[in-house]
């Protein structure tokens, strides 16, 4: 992964690499749009596969509900500058972040029971609809909270971290290299403490790799 961590790292590139990531998610977006209710089976064989590989790299980069979110996440920070990010208390966060797989759990049981004829011949509308107005305000949370949506509320997110768990590549800090400065948990949209960590294994990792991009001495690499 050497290539990989020179482009992520170098400043010069760092255009070059955001412009990658909007025309990732921009196909994402299209790949929604097209298929519609059945983009779900798209999105699944496309990004099981590389969260087993690489990590949740369709969260990081391909997700079109990542591309919304970091549109109002710009908007928010101009509007409410250093109020950014204060809405949820960090205290709370390593609780609320299991919230995500509590809908998770809900919806996979419900729709269990549905097949199985146990609840309403509605009742999987009643969840789409739930899901669709879920997916709307969280991602509109994200003008007060960075990636909202990833954080607390997506379902798919959920399975994709906890397959990152046992992903063939990692993000490694080499403590040699580290100066403490950070920056990299700063820029983390998830609020991961990347800076007290050699080997980054966190189920709420969306493998974006801004920490890798923003490390100013390259103490943080990808797997070879």
């Amino acid at each position: 992964m050497k290539n990989v961590n020179d482009l992520l790292s170098d400043p010069a590139r760092r255009k070059s690499v955001e412009a990658f990531r909007l025309f990732l998610q921009l196909t994402g977006l299209a790949i929604f749009v097209y298929f519609g209710s059945q983009s779900t089976i798209y999105v699944i064989l496309l990004s099981v596969p590389l969260a087993l590989l690489f990590g949740p790299v369709y969260c990081g980069w391909m997700c079109p509900r990542g591309l919304f979110q970091d549109i109002f996440a710009r908007l928010g920070r101009k509007v409410l500058g250093k109020r950014y990010n204060v809405a949820v208390p960090r205290k709370y966060h390593p609780l609320l972040m299991y919230s995500r797989y509590a809908l998770m759990l809900f919806v996979l049981v419900t729709l269990i029971l549905s097949e199985l004829g146990l609840l309403p011949e509605s009742t999987g509308i009643l969840i789409l609809e739930g899901l669709v107005v879920i997916m709307v305000v969280s991602i509109l949370l994200s003008f007060f909270v960075d990636r909202a949506a990833c954080k607390y509320f997506c379902k798919e997110g959920a399975a994709a971290g906890l397959l990152n768990l046992v992903s063939r590549k990692k993000i490694r800090r080499a403590a040699s290299l580290c100066i403490s400065c950070g920056i990299c948990d700063r820029v983390c949209p998830m609020w991961i403490e990347i800076s007290n960590r050699e080997i980054v294994t966190d189920h709420s990792c969306v493998c974006c790799f801004k920490c890798v991009q923003a490390c100013p001495v390259d103490a943080l690499s990808i797997d070879e």
